[in-house]
């Protein structure tokens, strides 16, 4: 049984990596097991531009940490090319409980924030 909780409540835009939108989803990954996509079908993504949330609501399990990453996958029938975003690392112990918002930002222009909700 996992020792924490945390729910990845949504993810909001407020700025693009390339004019237009990104293609957004995420790889969540907690305590370095397999990878879970989101959403999970492959070539499967969520467009975002400026001003755009995406309520996302998925819970993850963990006791030592997981680590989440945002993609943008420009060309859909090949993952290889997706482009990286920028990423969190939950690690057990760093977060009080309850809610949060990070601020993720990369040089290409990406700007996003992730709300989360700590449960134990």
């Amino acid at each position: 049984m996992n020792k924490h909780s945390i729910t990845i409540t949504s993810i909001t835009c407020h700025g693009t990596s390339e004019s237009g939108h990104d293609e957004v989803y995420l790889i969540c990954q907690s305590d370095a097991g397999l990878p879970i996509r989101i959403p999970a079908s492959i070539n499967t993504n969520h467009p975002m531009e400026k001003g755009d949330t995406w309520s996302i609501n998925q819970t993850l399990n963990y006791d030592y940490e997981v680590l989440v990453t945002l993609w943008d996958e420009d060309l859909s029938y090949d993952p290889n090319l997706a482009t990286y975003l920028q990423s969190i690392d939950f690690a057990a112990g760093t977060l009080g409980l309850g809610s949060g918002v990070i601020q993720l930002t990369n040089r290409n222009g990406a700007n996003y924030s992730v709300s989360y909700n700590l449960l134990k």
